[in-house]
């Protein structure tokens, strides 16, 4: 009997091509060939999981080599402990077949070397199709490394060779960090094109036909129930009931998978809950492995495969292999990928690894959390389950002793002289034993407590240190409570749903407001009762966060060029305020909270009513994008920060010119007035 065939199987297969097939519309890749041979740079971009890579790979460099004779040049990823711009140049000398590199590949003269190389062996075009840049941008990474690429890129671009052209993907939250780091770069800007990923609807036609006609054996799903899953992996800010909005590709084939898989089996599943089905799918991959890989597996995953905050990382396939047991490496290796947990790409003749999407990374993580837990509450369990033991061996000494001294006294009654005596002893005894089982349960108590504390569970610590007995007669509890109460003890905590990167308190110190950067914001009763008022609306990042002076209103702005003013209380609409042409990085109400100042990527502040009405006032002149703007204490002035390296104080009604403020280096992230306004 012949295995089920799961038509979800394999590198995304309803993207573009399925996305072509059932709608009918002008091919993606057409379109994206048509624009890459029109200019000499391409920008390609789209949220994480629209099949950026899918589409290049598989649709238009295909066709640019078949149709147009194209040598492709291509990098899928970019290793954090190599120069960008020397990998360029090795690929290309590789890819190209232009020989060995020179030993100083990362100079824009070995770039240059290696293109007037190419163009002398052959007169075909050629394609440098640089994938994922996104990491590029990543925390850590040396920014200079990366400037040096850039800064090669563009020489590229605006060389006069026919047939060379470039091609950047990178996903869409990171094009506000690359505008501003190739701002005056106008070659490597001017080309943008946008894939979007599926839509609800779309998605539900694909999956169901999939379903039914490449599935062995077909499974009739009904559209109404797609839809429901379909809904719950859409992307954030996306309206709930639009079959509009989008989804993520890479989770919805993942969800779709499991379903499959999970009817395959027999097992009875309501498709209305696509998380707890996700779960059970990457552990099912997990367990299918067995025990001992099981754990290696995981271990690979939650130690090496996620950063600190729980962004993808890379792995080579020989680090990889290192932390796995070398009989099992080749198997653990395979089935992840098989089952899209890890996806692979080539490199230097031999592979990297990273987690397929930055759902699963987030997933992963969350289970590194929960494991953490575990095991600190196991080690708790256990340090108390050993202090139990230790307790019942001094009871059983104690009692011991009481039986001895029963005997002795038994004797002393036939020598009277010697029970006085033999009772004061035994008293005295059994005091030692008391106090000694005290001290040891004490001892154990404070050891816990410094072992919680040095691994930061400062609150947990202190709890554990309050159950001490007689803390005034246990040694070193003084000073360890002193060293406590030096750390910061929260005293509520606020959580969201996603990770929160700016607060702020409302001017009666009542509430707290907080952001994330996947475009939700928050706001709580500062002493933590209360369900929180949850802000929904914006597209991108939320890059600032503020109260109105009355309290009434908070102000948010967003990498989705946009400005929103919503009511404390979380009723009615919040008045969105348009007009930007790129990243809002700030939004500050003025003293009497009629008036918002915003700072832009666009490089200008504006000065606009808070309740939407009229033309915004634009204040021009600065030469980057404007990073912060305030007002001063009167409202009758303006100060703005920007990355040219200069701040400038405008008039707020426009009139006149700016002072500028010169004499930085580098960006000015933030200015404020002082409190008397000069």
């Amino acid at each position: 009997m012949s295995s089920p065939v799961n038509p979800f199987l394999g590198p995304q297969p309803y993207r573009a091509a399925d996305r072509e097939r059932f709608f009918g519309r002008e091919t993606v890749t057409q379109r994206l060939v048509n624009r890459i041979l029109a200019h000499p740079c391409l920008t390609l971009f789209g949220p994480s999981g629209a099949g950026k890579s899918s589409v290049m790979q598989a649709g238009v460099i295909p066709l640019l080599e078949e149709a147009h004779e194209f040598r492709t040049v291509r990098i899928d990823g970019w290793l954090a402990g190599e120069a960008p711009l020397a990998r360029l140049v090795r690929t290309m000398h590789a890819e190209l077949e232009l020989g060995p590199p020179p030993e100083q590949a990362g100079t824009a003269q070995a770039l240059d070397a290696a293109l007037e190389l190419a163009s002398q062996r052959s007169d075909r075009p050629v394609l440098i199709y640089l994938d994922q840049l996104e990491q590029l941008f990543l925390p850590g990474r040396d920014i200079e490394a990366t400037g040096a690429l850039l800064k090669g890129l563009d020489a590229l671009a605006r060389k006069p060779v026919r047939g060379l052209q470039l091609v950047l993907a990178m996903r869409e939250d990171y094009l506000g960090r690359f505008r501003d780091r190739v701002r005056g770069r106008r070659e490597l800007l001017e080309q943008g094109f946008r894939l979007g990923p599926l839509t609800v609807g779309e998605m539900v036609k694909v999956s169901c036909r999939l379903a039914t006609e490449k599935g062995l054996p077909s499974q009739p799903w009904s559209e109404q129930e797609v839809r429901a899953l379909m809904r719950q992996v859409r992307m954030a800010g996306q309206g709930e009931q639009d079959d509009d909005a989008e989804v993520q590709a890479a989770f919805a084939q993942i969800v779709c998978r499991a379903l499959w898989d999970e009817r395959a089996r027999g097992q009875a599943v309501e498709p209305v809950a696509a998380e707890p089905m996700v779960h059970r799918y990457l552990e099912a991959t997990l367990d299918a492995l067995g025990s001992d890989k099981k754990r290696a597996a995981r271990r690979l995953l939650e130690q090496h495969l996620i950063a600190s905050d729980g962004s993808r990382t890379l792995l080579t396939e020989q680090e990889a292999r290192a932390e796995l047991p070398p009989e099992h490496a080749d198997e653990v290796l395979t089935h992840l990928e098989a089952a899209a947990v890890l996806h692979a790409e080539q490199h230097q003749g031999s592979r990297y690894f990273e987690l397929g999407h930055d759902w699963l990374a987030r997933k992963v993580f969350e289970l590194k959390q929960q494991r953490i837990e575990r095991e600190s509450a196991q080690r708790q369990r256990r340090r108390e389950a050993a202090e139990r033991r230790r307790l019942i061996v001094l009871a059983s000494v104690a009692a011991g002793v009481a039986v001895l001294m029963t005997l002795l006294l038994a004797w002393a009654l036939k020598e009277q002289g010697h029970a006085e005596q033999a009772t004061k002893d035994a008293e005295r005894a059994k005091q030692e034993a008391v106090k000694q089982a005290r001290d040891a349960r004490g001892l154990a108590l404070m050891t816990g407590a410094r072992d919680l504390q040095g691994r930061g569970y400062t609150a947990m610590a202190t709890k554990l240190l309050l159950e001490v007995p007689e803390p005034e007669q246990a040694r070193w509890w003084t000073q360890l409570a002193h060293d406590f109460l030096k750390e910061p003890l929260p005293e509520v905590t606020f959580q969201g749903t996603a990770p929160l990167h700016h607060a702020a308190f409302s001017p009666d110190g009542q509430h707290v407001a907080a952001s994330s950067p996947e475009g939700l914001a928050w706001v709580w009763r500062v002493d933590g009762t209360g369900t929180p008022v949850a802000l929904k609306g914006h597209l991108g990042f939320i890059s600032s966060i503020e109260f109105s002076p009355d309290g009434q209103w908070v102000a948010t702005a967003s990498q989705d060029a946009t400005v929103r003013v919503w009511r404390t209380d979380g009723t009615g609409k919040p008045r969105v305020l348009r007009g930007y042409e790129d990243t809002v990085h700030s939004a500050a109400f003025s003293p009497d909270g009629q008036w918002l100042v915003t700072a832009s990527a666009d490089m200008s502040a504006q000065v606009r009513r808070a309740d939407g009405i009229g033309e915004p006032l634009r204040l021009a002149g600065h030469e980057a994008s404007v990073l912060a703007a305030r007002f001063s204490p009167d409202g009758r002035r303006v100060v703005t920060a920007s990355w040219d390296g200069t701040a400038r104080v405008w008039r707020a009604d426009g009139k006149g010119s700016p002072v500028v403020l010169k004499g930085h280096t580098k960006p000015v992230s933030s200015a404020e007035f002082s409190p008397d306004g000069q």
